[in-house]
Parts: C-alpha cells; structure tokens; sequence
C-alpha cells in the first residue's frame, strides 16, 4: 500500500479553522469553580434540550433495532424496530411516571441492563426529567452491584429481567442501604417469587408529563458512570451537563480534521443523505455506547443496531441483514470482524472507529487496505474524561499506526513523572494527565482526585512527541521492570501483532530472581490458523529489543479473558502466564541456561 499523502496543513491551522467565530466547532472560554476552561459553543445546555431537540428532526426514521426482550431460546434471534418518534413517546410515559414517583431535577435513577430498546427508553426519559442515571454495569457480581448502588443511593432503580434476577434477593440489603424501590421494564413472571418479591412487575404509562425544567443547565449533574473495577470496587464517576455532551461537537471534530489535513475545506463537510447504522457492540453501560455512539447516532439520526451479546457470527448476520456501514467500540470488535472469513467480499464501511483498549500499531494500514473508501479513527479517553480526550484519524492515523494524536481543542494533555509529577519533556515516557472541560466533576464519596488546577492523573503511561501528540505506553501499573529497565507491554504486544496469525496479545511481567520481572506473552489466534509459542518467538525476536523479548508465550485456543467493555483483563492474563511459568517450572529452567 503507498504511503498516505503528507499533511497539507498543520493541526494548529487546521484547529484554527474549525474552532474560528462562526464554525460548527467554535470554542469560547467560561470560568467554572474559579478555573477558566475552554468549552465548545454549540454544546446543547443540557440532555433534555439535546434529545428533543434531535428525537422530533428525525422522528420517522428508524432509530432502534434490537432483539426482542423474551426468555423463550427459540426467540434468539427475533428482533424489534422502533423509529425516534416511538422511543420519544414511550419515554415520556416512562418520564411521567418517574415524575410521579418523584423523580426531580438532580435525582439519581439507577439503570441496569443489557443493550436493549428498554435501557434507550430508560436512558432518556430519566434525561427528559434533568434527573441523573446511575449507569449499572450489568455484569458486575452481586457484591460489586451492591457496592455500586449504595454508594450512589439512587431513589428508584429501572432494570432489564437478567439484572432483576441478580439484584431482587437483596432488596432488604439495599433497602438498609437506603437504595430506592427497583422496577423492571420487562415482565418477570417466570422468575422465582424471591426475584418477584424485590422487583415490581412492569411500569405505570400513559401519565401526564412532567414540565420543563428552568434550573437545568450546563454545570447541573448529568450522570454516573463507573470505572471497570479489574482490581478494586469500582467507583462512581460523576459528570457534569457540559462535560458529558461535549461529545455531540467532539464526535465530528476528527473527520473534519481529516479533511482540512487533506487541503480541503468546511464547504466539503457535507453529511450524506444515506441513512447511517451503527453495529452498537460495546455496552450502553459504558461511556462509548451512551455517550459516543449515542451523541453521534442522535446528531446525524442513524440506525442504532443492538446485539443479544457479542459474537462474531451474529455480528457479521446483522452487518449484512441491517445493511451496517459504521462499526467501532474497542480494537478487539473490529479486528473480530476484519479476520473473519465469513465477512462478504463485497462488504463496506464508511466509517470505523474504536478506543478504549490498545490497538495493534499495524491495524490502521490493515484496515486501510481492507476497505480503503472508510475513514478510519482511534480515540484516547477514559471513563473520567466522558470518551475521547485525544484523537487521530484519516491518514494521520495510517501513517502513525502507534499515535492516538493530539487532544481536542477543549483538551489538554500532559507527562509527568510518576513521583514528583514534574512535567516531562517531548519522547519521555511518563504519567499521562488530563485536564479540561469534558473532564468528570468528582468520583461520588471519594477525596478529591483533580489537583487545584483540574489535573487529571489518567493511571496511563505515555509520551508526546514534539507536535504534543499523544503515544499510549502501558497502565503504570503493567510496566513491566526487567533488571531496572521499563518495558511497556505495547512495544511487545505491537510487535507481536505484526504476525498475521496472531488475533490478540497481551505482554504481562513473570516473577524472576535475577532480573526481577521478564516478559510473558499471551495470545489467540486469528480463525483457522495454527502456531507454536516457539515459533511465534521466532518471527518477533527480530522486531525486538533483547530485554523485550518474551520467555514464555501462551497459545491460548480462546479468547484472552476480556471485561463487558472489550479490555482486555491483563490480571487474569497474568494468573494464566504465571499458572503455565510455574507448572513448567520456567524460572528455574532460565536461571540454569543463563548460569
């Protein structure tokens, strides 16, 4: 494939364009708790005025499809459609009842459940109220959900059958915690009487709706998400009205860099006639599907297309059946579907875009060169940062295939010093922070986590390169310490990934009495493909740095173990590695051949 074309402007130009008086894009400045933060003008004041205002412009077309809420197996694969004007109704009589119930401006309303038309209801009439939804992670354990619920104490909790199952025991226990009632939007009639006695059956309808809301504006609280909890209890992160919907104005901001990079100009920014759908493989629990995809499907009234569950097969059924043309969440979705060979020759996008998880440097060119016609993007971001902080996309992205690129306009990004927090100079690799306005108000009963100036320590380890552009090292807590030397596990995973055979890697440190820690791998493999751990070393030593290279690499025939967000669980990753390194007694063996 031929080298992309070199940037025709540079990214200060073209950020001086898009964010110029007038421009979709433009940023005006405001003072928040005594701070001076940048903001993008046309950020809607709050969710009510943005979902109105987007649900009644695209009222007819169809907005939701998802499969049919029943607990029949037989009914798998059944699916329902529901246009913008439907969910519009049937979550204003969902808002009406909240109202009644006494759900205000402010007050926080749980949500639990999988991907499905019930959560988007639930989602937005909770939004048509000012009030704040507690964003359950549905697959957390029971203890964890607790957890989560106490911690927030949301006055009524909405959930889908499954999490009703799952949490209806406990309502004594979270009563005593001073949770709210819990409802179900589906019907749990064949449930045991233990989940029936915690869970009402259905929701009142057809009340009178609730007035509008004077006090809601762009500092109000929005909503609560929560971390992934890998290692801890996850906590409650808190946002505010501004910082969630700057992704209405941020979600275009890399496309239309692209084109300004390209020597084009805004007149060329023309969005299509065609109606877009989304493959939306990524939980609505997370900040990807209800805040990215969910901003972005509003914006431009695309087809939201929802899974039972991730799975490849049916991924590539509803690509075709849904005539899908836009997929993303995380790297290990997409790369699914691009080594499939059930993938139709003929198959097309027009715009790919992920984050949350490292991708493989090689994986923008694979999908450049797999569908050249698709504008291809990577986001850097966390829960905290309510999605993308940093971005690159376009050829940008394909000729910097490790690079996330450089921050929003709205966005800083700084290195510094794991210890001293002294901030680092360009190609050093350090803590990465985060400041700006899309940044979360507070973890809810924690101490303060921003420094006096807004600073946000990402747990990331990263370096900017002389532009300030952005390049993803590792979690500080998976640097891998060989014999004092800092190895961060993408050097390894992006060299190993370069094998066409392998699907995913994950590099995480083995205990050694010499050097401390060296380096384990764990990778599966790509679909029909076979490959031992001798020669899978073979063909990434010479892409290597001796100290980088892997001891032990193990072959898995799965999928490497992987959260409800699609990360890759490096701890659980470890647990295996370490499991092989000690039953084939691997240290001892390496000591002996070094001596």
């Amino acid at each position: 494939m031929a080298a992309p074309p070199k940037a025709v402007r540079t990214m200060e130009e073209c950020d001086r364009i898009l964010t110029q008086p007038g421009a979709p894009w433009e940023m005006v400045e405001r003072v928040v708790h005594g701070r001076t933060i940048r903001v993008w003008k046309n950020t809607p004041p709050h969710f009510r005025a943005f979902i109105k205002t987007a649900l009644q412009k695209h009222w007819d077309g169809v907005w939701i499809s998802s499969p049919t809420p029943s607990p029949d197996p037989a009914a798998y694969y059944d699916r329902e459609h529901f246009t913008f004007g439907d969910i519009y109704n049937k979550a204003v009589d969902l808002a009406a009842w909240l109202r009644g119930y006494g759900v205000r401006q402010g007050t926080r309303v749980g949500l639990g459940g999988a991907n499905s038309t019930g959560w988007i209801v639930s989602w937005v009439a909770i939004h048509l109220l000012g009030a704040v939804p507690v964003v359950l992670n549905a697959t957390l354990v029971v203890e964890a959900q607790i957890h989560c619920l106490a911690k927030t104490r949301p006055m009524v909790v909405l959930l889908d059958a499954e999490l009703a199952e799952v949490l209806g025991p406990h309502k004594n226990i979270l009563r005593a915690k001073r949770v709210g009632r819990m409802y179900c939007w589906e019907s749990i009639k064949h449930y045991p009487t233990l989940v029936k006695k915690g869970v009402k059956v259905g929701l009142i309808r057809d009340v009178e709706s609730g007035a509008a809301l004077e006090d809601l504006g762009p500092d109000s609280d929005a909503v609560i998400f929560f971390t992934s909890g890998t290692t801890n209890m996850p906590k409650a992160v808190l946002s505010t009205q501004q910082a969630a919907l700057h992704n209405v104005v941020s979600g275009s901001l890399g496309g239309a860099r692209a084109v300004l990079r390209k020597g084009g100009d805004l007149s060329m920014l023309v969005p299509s006639p065609k109606q877009s759908a989304i493959l939306v493989a990524v939980p609505m629990f997370h900040v990807t599907g209800s805040l990215a995809w969910f901003c972005r499907s509003l914006n431009i009234g695309a087809k939201c297309v929802f899974m039972r569950r991730w799975n490849v097969g049916d991924a590539i059924n509803l690509i075709q059946s849904e005539n899908i043309n836009v997929i993303g969440g995380v790297p290990a979705i997409v790369t699914a579907i691009y080594q499939s060979p059930s993938v139709p020759k003929d198959t097309k996008f027009d715009f790919i875009s992920y984050g949350g998880a490292p991708a493989a440097e090689r994986m923008s060119h694979d999908l450049r060169s797999r569908w050249p016609s698709a504008s291809i993007a990577q986001g850097y971001g966390m829960t905290e940062a309510n999605g993308v902080h940093c971005g690159i996309s376009g050829d940008d992205y394909v000729s910097l295939g490790s690079c996330t690129g450089p921050p929003l306009p709205i966005s800083e990004v700084r290195i510094t010093h794991p210890k001293t927090r002294k901030v680092l100079p360009p190609h050093t690799m350090g803590i990465i922070e985060l400041r700006g306005s899309n940044i979360m108000k507070c973890y809810v009963g924690e101490p303060a986590t921003l420094d006096k100036d807004g600073w946000l320590n990402s747990g990331d380890m990263g370096m900017l390169d002389d532009e300030g552009w952005l390049y993803i090292q590792d979690r500080a807590k998976d640097i891998i310490i060989r014999g004092g030397e800092n190895i961060a596990s993408a050097e390894v995973e992006n060299a190993i990934a370069l094998d066409d055979r392998i699907a995913e890697v994950a590099a995480v440190p083995v205990p050694c009495p010499v050097m401390g820690e060296r380096v384990g791998v764990a990778v599966s493999l790509a679909p029909g493909v076979q490959a031992t751990e001798k020669e899978i070393m073979q063909v990434a030593a010479p892409r290597l740095r001796s100290p980088a290279r892997p001891v032990i690499v193990l072959v898995s025939r799965e999928p490497l173990p992987r959260n409800a967000s699609g990360k890759i669980l490096k701890n659980d990753v470890k647990a295996l590695v370490h499991e092989m390194w000690k039953r084939e007694n691997r240290t001892a063996q390496y000591v002996r051949a070094k001596l």
